[in-house]
């Protein structure tokens, strides 16, 4: 991307008084956000705030696991939970915000019995039309727009088929693990890429998927990187050649503390891992694999203080652009949400000025 030099007139109101700056940028969000997966320079470092994400509330998984953000009328809070796309039943707990399956016996125990058991949804039956007209304002956006996939076809959607103990098991027992693989790619063929397929031909704002996989704990991955290579990256890439077809970004969404796995998500094709805030080192995955893979990296904890010092936000903002800006160039995006807005206002200034030296 051509080099632009900062204009101090580009910040139109500044976040002095604690709201978010109002800035007249010169190329697009979504332009400079795209410019990073295309292997150029972005503008201005990339940030969360930069994009946006669309769960649609015709995909039932949005509905079970109470995560619905879209353009209709504002979802009913008390009609979240009951069953996903596959018919497993979820309860929504209101105090945490999310959902769970419904506890009690898992609908699938022995993987290899789930062409009995385990019913496959048709999402071309879809309202996609009506979606597409529900959400066309939503979408017109100068953010980069997403669609994300909260549940994903390997762990986690075996997790809630097997429940935890049962999934853990049968990716490593060789009397099923056969039957996994079987599972998921049939999940990726007559789900999957479909509704990659569809999102694509009735949202053409959408330039990302979001698919949701946790992989760990907090502590450690579930499973080793053997298993992971085994059991899930040869549908990683096939998933990923399918958003490549269609022009989208894959992003990974994977919970935990999964360093020892980042090797699968890369060569599974995954463009951008997040990965959770504390339990993750970003500076040393970045100084690793930040070559070969987007990560999302994470401000100082000063950067969420509301009420900290001007100054001390200016030193902290610089050292975050000095650490992931390296010889003129940045390869991650920044989680820049719930940030003290004078904060995001400095990474601007400061990333403009050296990523347009």
């Amino acid at each position: 991307m051509e080099r632009i030099k900062f204009d101090p007139a580009e910040i139109i109101h500044s976040a002095a008084d604690g709201t978010a700056p109002d800035i007249n940028y010169p190329v697009t969000p979504a332009e400079n956000m795209l410019a990073l997966f295309e292997g150029k320079n972005p503008v201005w470092f990339p940030m969360t705030t930069d994009s946006m994400s669309l769960c649609t509330r015709i995909d039932p998984d949005n509905i079970s696991r109470a995560f619905v953000i879209d353009g209709d009328t504002p979802y009913d809070r008390d009609l979240y939970g009951g069953p996903d796309m596959f018919g497993i039943e979820w309860v929504f707990v209101p105090v945490a915000g999310g959902s769970m399956v419904k506890p009690g016996k898992p609908a699938l125990e022995d993987a290899n019995d789930w062409k009995e058991v385990i019913k496959f949804p048709n999402v071309a039956e879809w309202d996609w039309e009506g979606a597409a007209e529900a959400n066309k304002e939503f979408l017109n956006t100068n953010k980069l727009a997403g669609i994300m996939m909260l549940n994903g076809f390997m762990y986690e959607r075996l997790i809630s088929f097997m429940d935890f103990e049962g999934a853990a098991i049968a990716i490593i027992d060789e009397d099923q693990q056969d039957a996994v693989k079987e599972l998921i790619g049939e999940m990726l063929d007559k789900v999957y890429i479909p509704y990659l397929e569809n999102a694509k031909k009735y949202f053409p704002q959408i330039q990302m998927v979001c698919l949701h996989d946790d992989w760990g704990s907090q502590r450690a991955p579930f499973f080793s990187l053997e298993t992971a290579r085994e059991m899930f990256v040869p549908f990683l890439q096939k998933f990923a050649a399918k958003c490549k077809e269609l022009g989208l970004i894959f992003q990974l969404h994977s919970c935990g503390a999964n360093e020892l796995v980042v090797p699968a998500y890369i060569e599974g094709g995954v463009q951008m891992w997040n990965g959770m805030s504390d339990i993750n080192d970003k500076k040393k995955y970045h100084e690793l694999w930040g070559k070969e893979m987007i990560f999302g990296v994470d401000p100082p904890a000063i950067a969420r203080d509301m009420e900290a010092d001007k100054d001390d936000l200016l030193a902290a903002a610089k050292e975050f652009c000095e650490t992931y800006i390296v010889d003129g160039k940045v390869h991650a995006i920044a989680n820049l949400m719930r940030v003290n807005p004078m904060f995001i206002e400095f990474v601007y200034k400061i990333s403009r000025e050296m990523l347009n030296a």
